[in-house]
């Protein structure tokens, strides 16, 4: 048997902890001398870990990943496929592609159940100390997602490894080190420093989900200020020991050996040969050839070389904004599909700030995005301010998605979503996050208070999983063990989580300020092209999206539609008010908040007072239904459900009518500031006579007497509101009516004279 493979038996069982280091050692040296010679590996791929790890170098690592681990999927269905089973081989792809494929008539290689994939770490031109604990935790995650549950991971560290880009590491399945290797000091960029509880749980977590190093030394790295040994019990036993549990152990003096690897307040870092010695570190290499040979590979395949495109991302940028509306998604994934097909992106890019509205809609617009086809390689996601309702479906959709350190994730939004609705669409929104390689469970929470989501973790491989009580009862391995998955924390969901939580939470992937940021974190140069093209659509999208500017065209539209009231025929005011309520509602249709419905609406509101004004006068029903309609088309074009169902629509609706009261308030002030500043004005004028010089009218009562007008017809010249005047023949007179309001140029008819005083009616009236 080679050499080799005994030497991975035993690193593989030195990293089970807690326990034996010494007896595993002999357990696994035994299994090497009485184990059959396994069949050999034929090749596996070559991965160059750059550093410090950026988020660029996470994208190109994860897409590298993800090839592999699909290739391998194909390998090991091609062999079922052909009859046989996970140990014959056809022909890899792309193996194919770089030109190691087999020869006809050659003997099937075996697949083997994990392809290996070698780390090496490129110590040569930094030691990592750079790398951001957000970076490297996405890295982490991403190398031990179910996605890539058939790839085997061997770190190769050849020199010195500093800060978070230890992380990646700490998931391996095996280490190996060059003989100059040094690795640790995990909190560099925070000297004397310990990390954070999340830190130091996800530090915790990860590097037990492949049964990696053992915790005591996970915990040193992260947790300066505690000591670490390693301990020979006198019965020959080895163990780490840190913190708490050394601190007993030596108060019970039992008498034992131990040998510190860092003094308390020193940072661990850790060397070659006691990493050898201690079997935390499996072999001895300063190359990924050296590995290769260590690992029994006849072959190791270059991703950098087979994947080179993959570092050569064209984006396209797709702004979502507002509500979500069947026919907004519907434009937006035409706009997406069609630069795929044209071949103008090979990546996507989505700036969210979107509160939802429409849960079918974005589950389908969620879809297109967790699963995009060639040639796009990635939907990359950032939250400007906030992914509520269902949009936190769209967003999560994307990957790696970015949030504003202020944003929000999901929570109460535009939509309230029942249980049925959920479950209607439960086995898509699974699909979408299972694609995405997010938790299912937590994205239902975030869509409904009612879904109660909780934290497990195996009690036999230690995986953490975020799952509803009935996922939990479902799983196959809680049917052969009801005690499986340990319960602990309900997760809170209800009204959202902020960025920090979403990435702890493994719903987001990093931190970014900006778009332009966001873009650079994932190899673009600045923020692309937008997928949608110039025009007049963009336009108004874009003044829709400046702040304040659709109450303003509101506010200039309802004075000038006062104005026109007050002064039929002048036309110049109701022109202007029918272009500020027409652009009004079009930014509301495009921001997917006004349908047809509110449109319509309002129109038969303003036709109802118009009717009540000019044409039926009083105050009576067509006034009251028309104010009424008006108040409902302006409140619901305004959000996207009618009656509010959740505290966010509550608010929603109440800024609306709020908003609308102080619109009212504010024509009301701006037509009494203009009929003062302008009162010489023609349409100022019109708008209400001059209060009359009682002096005046007193003198023309004394000296007029209008009683041959009586019964006579004549025409209004002014509007009469109720006071104008009115010509008679060659005579104009000071005319008042009885209250109904009577444009210029209409016919009335004396009906009484009292004095000067002079009634009038209109002519059929």
């Amino acid at each position: 048997m080679p050499a080799t493979f005994g030497l991975i038996g035993i690193a593989v069982a030195l990293f089970s902890w807690p326990g034996d280091d010494a007896s595993r050692v002999q357990s696994a040296r035994a299994q090497e001398s009485a184990s059959p010679a396994p069949a050999k590996i034929k090749s596996g791929w070559d991965v160059k870990v750059t550093l410090p790890i950026t988020p660029d170098v996470v994208d190109l690592l994860l897409d590298q990943f993800e090839e592999i681990a699909e290739s391998h999927r194909e390998e090991v269905e091609a062999a079922k496929a052909a009859g046989g089973n996970a140990k014959q081989q056809p022909v890899d792809p792309l193996a194919e592609f770089a030109g190691l494929a087999a020869k006809p008539g050659d003997a099937p290689p075996p697949v083997e159940r994990r392809k290996t994939v070698v780390l090496t770490f490129d110590t040569a031109t930094s030691s990592g100390a750079a790398t951001r604990f957000e970076d490297a935790l996405r890295l982490a995650r991403g190398m031990t997602s179910p996605y890539v549950r058939g790839l085997k991971f061997v770190a190769v560290v050849p020199g010195e490894l500093r800060g978070h880009a230890i992380l990646p590491v700490l998931t391996c399945d095996l280490l190996m080190v060059g003989s100059a290797a040094s690795l640790g000091d995990a909190t560099i960029s925070q000297p004397g420093v310990d990390g954070d509880k999340m830190m130091i749980d996800a530090y915790r977590e990860l590097a037990t989900k492949r049964g990696g190093v053992p915790l005591p030394i996970v915990e040193a790295l992260v947790r300066p200020s505690i000591e670490l040994v390693y301990v020979t019990m006198i019965d020959g036993k080895t163990q780490f020991i840190a913190g708490e549990q050394l601190i007993e152990l030596r108060q019970q003096n039992p008498g034992w050996r131990e040998d510190v690897w860092a003094a308390a307040t020193q940072p661990l870092i850790m060397k070659a040969e006691p990493l050898i010695a201690s079997g935390v570190a499996a072999a001895i290499a300063d190359s990924p050839d050296a590995a290769r040979g260590e690992l029994g590979l006849e072959e190791l395949r270059s991703a950098s070389e087979v994947f080179a495109s993959l570092a050569e991302p064209i984006g396209r940028l797709l702004d979502i904004r507002g509500a979500i509306s069947p026919d907004r998604a519907r434009r937006w994934e035409r706009d997406l599909v069609r630069t795929a097909e044209s071949g103008e992106a090979t990546m996507w890019l989505i700036d969210i700030d979107s509160p939802g509205g429409d849960l079918a809609s974005s589950v389908r617009l969620a879809g297109t995005l967790a699963g995009p086809d060639d040639p796009i390689r990635k939907s990359v996601g950032f939250v400007s301010g906030r992914a509520i309702g269902d949009a936190a479906l769209i967003a999560t959709a994307c990957r790696p998605l970015y949030l504003h350190p202020d944003a929000t994730l999901g929570g109460p939004g535009g939509s309230s979503p029942s249980q049925a609705q959920i479950e209607e669409l439960g086995e898509t929104i699974a699909q979408n996050a299972s694609r995405s390689r997010r938790s299912g469970a937590l994205l239902k929470g975030l869509l409904s208070p009612a879904i109660e989501v909780y934290r497990y973790t195996s009690r036999r491989t230690g995986e953490t999983r975020y799952a509803t009580p009935d996922e939990i009862a479902a799983d196959p391995e809680t049917a052969n063990n009801p005690k499986a998955w340990r319960q602990w924390e309900r997760v809170e969901l209800a009204e959202g989580i902020t960025a920090n939580r979403a990435i702890e939470l493994g719903l987001a992937d990093g931190l970014s300020e900006t778009i332009a940021d966001a873009a650079t974190q994932v190899g673009l140069a600045a923020p692309p092209p937008s997928v949608t093209g110039g025009g007049i659509i963009r336009f108004v999208e874009w003044l829709g999206g400046r702040t304040g500017f659709a109450p303003l065209l509101l506010l200039i539209g309802m004075v000038m539609l006062t104005i026109e009231v007050g002064t039929p025929g002048v036309s110049i005011p109701g022109f202007i008010s029918l272009v500020c309520f027409a652009l009004y509602f079009w930014i509301q249709f495009l921001s997917g908040t006004a349908q047809w419905l509110e449109i319509l609406a309002f129109a038969l509101g303003i036709a109802c007072l118009l009717i009540e004004v000019l044409v039926l006068p009083g105050f009576g029903a067509f006034g009251i239904g028309g104010l009424a309609l008006i108040v409902i088309g302006l409140v619901l074009s305004s959000q996207t459900f009618v009656f509010p169902r959740n505290s966010y629509q509550l608010g929603e609706m109440t800024r609306n009518l709020w908003l609308l009261i102080a619109s009212a308030a504010v024509v009301m002030a701006a037509l009494s500031f203009l009929k003062y500043l302008l009162p010489q004005t023609r349409w100022m004028r019109n708008l209400a006579l001059a209060v009359p010089d009682d002096e005046a009218l007193d003198r023309a009562e004394r000296l007029t007497d209008y009683e041959h007008l009586l019964g006579k017809i004549g025409m209004a010249t002014t509007p009469l509101m109720p006071a104008g005047r009115a010509r008679f023949g060659d005579q104009q007179v000071q005319v008042v009516t009885d209250g109904t309001p009577v444009a210029a140029g209409v016919d009335v008819r004396v009906v009484d004279v009292m004095g000067n005083r002079v009634v009038v009616k209109p002519l059929g009236g």
